[in-house]
């Protein structure tokens, strides 16, 4: 099993050793830990050199968080960091982003980022909440790396779109209670299929925080939409997340 993405950084500081203790416990393979704000990128380094070969980071920008992060440092500090397997997560927020000022910003902002993961040629990992079908045209259009939706919620229609291009998906712990969530998962074919906890949100077991040793609710309850066994639906995930990050 592999966490194609955790955010391992403040909330987790205080017992994180524990935290991977439990993930390796349960038998993950790895950990794609993504910082998305400036002050939580040393750390997030640090931990991938302290947990070699199980700890990969990702660089990214929070999309919501437009109107307080510095963007120009942002992307300068992701240039200079070449040890990540990928960018992100960056894109567009709709749902907490609600004027056209801002919106516009974002989507410039996100093609500056689209820029730059194609000259690193670094995967791209995508935040589209409620901005499925703006996210799905701006990356048709620029981007040249291989895509991973982060945390999907688009309609059937967006899906579909996503795998004709060939992207990935990723299934998020909270498909064992959203809708949304187990809709995409049974349309979307498991050659698509990544799973993350997104620790420590949306997490599967109520008022607890998520972590990457929940992944395997995201993984038992993908092998029961799909009617397959756990372990294909493990070997399957696995082997995509590992071709995706290059890891």
């Amino acid at each position: 099993m592999i966490d194609a993405h955790a955010h391992l950084l403040p909330d987790f500081m205080k017992n994180i050793d524990t935290v991977i203790d439990n993930a390796k416990k349960t038998g993950l393979q790895a950990v794609i830990n993504s910082a998305i704000e400036p002050h939580q990128f040393t750390f997030a380094i640090q931990l991938a050199e302290t947990h070699p070969g199980f700890i990969f980071t990702t660089l990214g920008f929070a999309p919501q968080r437009i109107k307080e992060i510095p963007f120009d440092e942002t992307i300068e500090l992701i240039s200079q960091n070449t040890s990540i397997v990928a960018i992100g997560e960056v894109g567009l927020d709709y749902h907490w982003i609600h004027e056209s000022q801002w919106r516009s910003k974002q989507q410039d902002i996100f093609k500056q980022f689209i820029e730059l993961a194609n000259t690193l040629e670094k995967p791209l990992v995508i935040h589209s909440r409620k901005a499925e079908s703006d996210c799905i045209d701006i990356l048709e259009r620029f981007a040249n790396v291989p895509i991973l939706m982060h945390c999907f919620a688009g309609n059937i229609s967006e899906t579909t779109r996503v795998i004709d291009l060939g992207w990935k998906i990723s299934i998020p712990t909270a498909v064992v209670n959203r809708k949304k969530h187990r809709k995409i998962a049974r349309k979307t074919p498991l050659e698509h299929v990544v799973v993350e906890t997104d620790s420590p949100f949306l997490s599967p077991i109520p008022k607890k925080r998520n972590e990457p040793a929940n992944i395997k609710y995201a993984i038992e309850e993908l092998a029961r939409l799909k009617n397959s066994s756990i372990e294909e639906v493990d070997e399957i995930t696995t082997r995509n997340t590992e071709k995706f990050f290059n890891i």
